[in-house]
């Protein structure tokens, strides 16, 4: 790969890292709003739909940059789930390895930090870049545990949001950004750190697994 190629590469990978930051940004704002003070939460809403209208702009911009400069130079972000034996040396070498770093679990508070790792049932996936790409492959990874039941969280009200907002679907229309996990199965792509988290363990106790069953990474920069 060239250099000018490494820098595009860079440069998708770190579109999708300011989505996810605005997103918790937007996240944090709100949470900061004192709600008992009619005025606050006024101006609250006011700056919450004008900055969500602009991150749906923004998103709009970063997938036709990202098109148009993979197309140009024929980069593209591998966005294909690893296929990881847990038996090999290989695993075992790198979960030896990251276990050398502080493990983070799933249920700690991801905001404005990186991942650039995670294990989960015994395999090890290294050089993740964002929340939205480790998601991914935990879900494709999970969906192979047992197909059916991840399927099953597409038809349950619990996992639907009150503005009916779909998180896992058999249709692709429903989902805002979708990720291809499986056959006929998607996930939104949409989210910040913290809602990334909150569906992983959704899909974990849909699994009957628990949370310790997954140990994440982050990469250690000011953020993380």
């Amino acid at each position: 790969m060239t250099a000018s190629e490494k820098t595009i590469a860079s440069i998708l990978k770190d579109l999708t890292n300011v989505h996810e930051n605005l997103l918790s940004l937007s996240n944090d704002i709100w949470a900061s709003i004192e709600h008992n003070d009619n005025e606050e939460v006024e101006k609250g809403c006011k700056f919450q739909k004008d900055f969500n209208n602009l991150i749906i702009e923004f998103c709009k911009n970063k997938d036709s940059i990202s098109a148009l400069l993979s197309q140009f130079s024929g980069v593209k972000i591998d966005d294909q789930p690893k296929i990881i034996d847990k038996n090999t040396t290989e695993n075992q070498r790198l979960i030896k390895e990251l276990n050398q770093n502080k493990p983070h679990e799933i249920t700690e508070d991801f905001t404005f930090k990186r991942p650039v790792a995670f294990i989960f049932n015994g395999c090890a996936y290294p050089d993740t870049n964002n929340w939205t790409e480790l998601y991914v492959q935990f879900a494709a990874t999970a969906a192979k545990l047992n197909p059916t039941k991840i399927k099953e969280m597409a038809e349950l009200p619990e996992l639907i949001s009150k503005q009916n907002r779909k998180y896992y679907s058999t249709d692709i229309k429903d989902i805002r950004k979708p990720a291809k996990i499986m056959n006929d199965f998607f996930v939104e792509t949409n989210l910040c750190a913290n809602d990334i988290a909150k569906r992983i363990i959704e899909i974990i106790n849909q699994l009957g697994m628990k949370t310790s069953d997954i140990t994440i990474y982050l990469r250690q920069d000011r953020n993380a």
